[in-house]
């Protein structure tokens, strides 16, 4: 259930609470560097920008990894495999959302659908059902019942992709097909499913604490990035946490 995630995020997170503190410190400067660069467009400061993104990522691949070996804390930030991890992921997330953007696309478009993530639609329901009863029926079954199930099939290649690459380093490993559908294959499709929809609900609980209003600004844009490094934390934990299940049975 998605209370049982929530738990063990912060367990996981607060495990050896000074360096959950020294965590949360660099994520508030790197989101407020960040938002300083968003908009710029300076080819330097975006390439800063992006740099911030690798470290992110980099950091998320080596809390994916160290939940494949069974971590129990936030692992200890190793400035090489965050930057090699980070770039390595940047381009394989880059990659398989680009296929997935396509693949939807062929979908959505001859629907009149915009492309849509899972957890924006169940977050702004109200908004979702407006899109579903402003189409007729037959459309909104079939972006429904096949958006979905692309939606599904395309993240779970793309979060064994990443748990290779976590685990092994392997760029080309993260984009064999075949490789990724075995992993799939030995923890099943159902269960990955039901593993997924629980994060997805979980990640939604996240994003709905983000909007409790602080009185305080200062104090309300920490809240916001402590519930955005939960978040974080909540996705890379859940790549970890289904490969480390795919290692088991293949060790079996």
């Amino acid at each position: 259930m998605p209370h049982v995630i929530l738990k063990r995020v912060w367990d996981y997170c607060t495990y050896n609470k000074p360096f959950f503190l020294l965590i949360l410190v660099l994520f508030l400067v790197l989101n407020y560097l960040e938002d300083s660069l968003a908009d710029s467009s300076s080819v330097s400061m975006m390439a800063l920008y992006i740099f911030f993104n690798i470290l992110i990522f980099g950091y998320g691949m080596t809390i994916a990894r160290d939940r494949i070996n069974n971590g129990v804390r936030l692992p200890k930030i190793i400035i090489k495999d965050v930057i090699v991890l980070g770039i390595k992921s940047f381009i394989v997330f880059s990659v398989y959302l680009y296929v997935q953007g396509v693949i939807l696309d062929f979908i959505c478009s001859p629907l009149n659908f915009p492309q849509f993530n899972l957890e924006e639609m169940i977050f702004d329901f109200s908004n979702t059902l407006h899109l579903l009863f402003s189409h007729n029926p037959i459309d909104a079954s079939v972006f429904i019942v096949v958006g979905a199930f692309l939606f599904y099939v395309t993240m779970f290649f793309m979060e064994i992709a990443v748990a290779l690459l976590a685990d092994t380093g392997s760029l080309l490993l993260s984009f064999n097909i075949v490789e990724i559908k075995r992993s799939i294959d030995l923890v099943g499709w159902v269960h990955y499913a039901k593993d997924y929809t629980i994060i997805v609900l979980a990640i939604v609980i996240f994003e709905f604490l983000s909007y409790i209003v602080i009185p305080i600004p200062i104090l309300e844009y920490i809240w916001v990035i402590l519930i955005d490094l939960f978040l974080f934390v909540t996705q890379f934990l859940g790549i970890g946490r289904i490969f480390s299940e795919i290692k088991e049975k293949k060790s079996d």
